[in-house]
């Protein structure tokens, strides 16, 4: 655990607060997206909510550049359940973890330390603390994060809080670790600003990738799917005066160019982990007329997503079955293939196109 559960912070009146998480080594996504939010040192505020970490490919330019943001004014960073690795160093399972998850810290430090794959998982625990040994500033750093950042207007933490208690009483754990905090989570006295589980989780029919906002309870979801879902991005949330004005974007997504105009299709299901399982109900050439187990829906997907495995049938990704409006020349992301079928980016909402209406920038 942190040493200091909760920070405070004093915003001024009129201030700009610049919220961005899940950022999961993605150095030069963050410096793009500071940009494009016309970031100002010395105005601004900024707040990074945790998540700085792995799955991305710059854990270590990220780490460096995180911790020349923190000595800033008016910069305020929080633990994610990504970044706590030097807390974990004992946990049971982390042998399992670091196999299964190559783009992380922990590789990137071994790399640079001549430690190979093999030495470093054979003791996975003594390589974590002879890391943070060779870079005592990193670990420090890290393992110096508080949970949550609180202020008059505003509560932030990485994933969730509970109304009922104060922000020193909260679970350390469940702070930075609980899914699907939204479904169940009670009203607060001001905004909450929480990322971890990405916001387009929570819409079961459109699946749009920039902040879900429950004014009623006051509460923003800001993670953007970045290096999570396919298409995701990296959301930066502007707030003042504790609210919530609106976002800004960025992705990686390679451009191409549409060939041939296409009508909108509204969407019928937006599908989200865990709950991919289906029942296909009639084979359509390259597509399966699918029945989703959770909700009932009936819909189209591309067959090459649907999937028979051990437990089941299953969609073997995020689905939605929305086609975007699209005029001919018009540029857009290339976020995945399936069959004839291409998965694009229009703004902050993904949907499907026929691929030969799309060619390569």
């Amino acid at each position: 655990m942190a040493p200091g559960m909760v920070r405070k912070a004093a915003f001024k009146p009129g201030q700009r607060v610049l919220a961005i998480s899940d950022i999961h080594g993605c150095k030069a996504l963050l410096e793009r997206l500071l940009q494009k939010l016309d970031y100002r040192l010395g105005t601004d505020a900024l707040v990074l909510a945790g998540d700085l970490l792995t799955k991305g490919e710059e854990n270590m330019a990220m780490l460096e550049f995180a911790m020349e943001l923190a000595a800033l004014p008016d910069v305020y960073i929080l633990l994610g359940n990504c970044d706590g690795m030097n807390d974990e160093a004992e946990a049971p399972w982390l042998p399992f973890f670091l196999d299964r998850q190559p783009r992380q810290l922990f590789w990137e430090q071994c790399a640079k330390q001549g430690i190979g794959r093999s030495e470093a998982l054979a003791d996975a625990h003594g390589t974590i603390q002879a890391l943070c040994r060779a870079y005592p500033k990193q670990a420090a750093f890290l393992a110096g994060l508080p949970r949550i950042l609180e202020s008059e207007q505003y509560y932030f933490a990485h994933a969730a809080m509970d109304a009922a208690l104060p922000p020193d009483k909260q679970d350390p754990v469940d702070v930075i670790t609980r899914r699907a905090f939204l479904q169940s989570a009670g009203a607060f006295d001001r905004l909450l600003v929480v990322g971890h589980y990405p916001a387009c989780n929570y819409d079961l029919t459109e699946c749009r990738l920039s902040p879900y906002e429950d004014k009623a309870r006051k509460i923003l979801c800001i993670d953007g799917g970045n290096r999570v879902k396919t298409g995701g991005q990296l959301n930066g949330a502007v707030l003042q005066d504790g609210e919530y004005l609106g976002c800004e974007w960025v992705d990686d997504l390679p451009a191409v160019r549409v060939l041939c105009p296409q009508t909108e299709s509204p969407a019928t299901v937006n599908i989200n982990w865990p709950n991919y399982a289906v029942q296909p109900l009639e084979w359509q050439g390259g597509w399966c007329r699918c029945r989703h187990e959770a909700t009932g829906r009936e819909f189209r997907a591309p067959a090459k997503l649907v999937k028979q495995t051990e437990t089941g049938w299953k969609l073997a990704d995020d689905y939605t079955d929305y086609r975007p409006p699209l005029k001919a020349g018009q540029q857009v992301g290339l976020a995945a293939r399936a069959g004839d079928w291409a998965l694009i980016k229009t703004g902050d909402r993904p949907g499907w196109v026929p691929a030969d209406r799309l060619q390569l920038e």
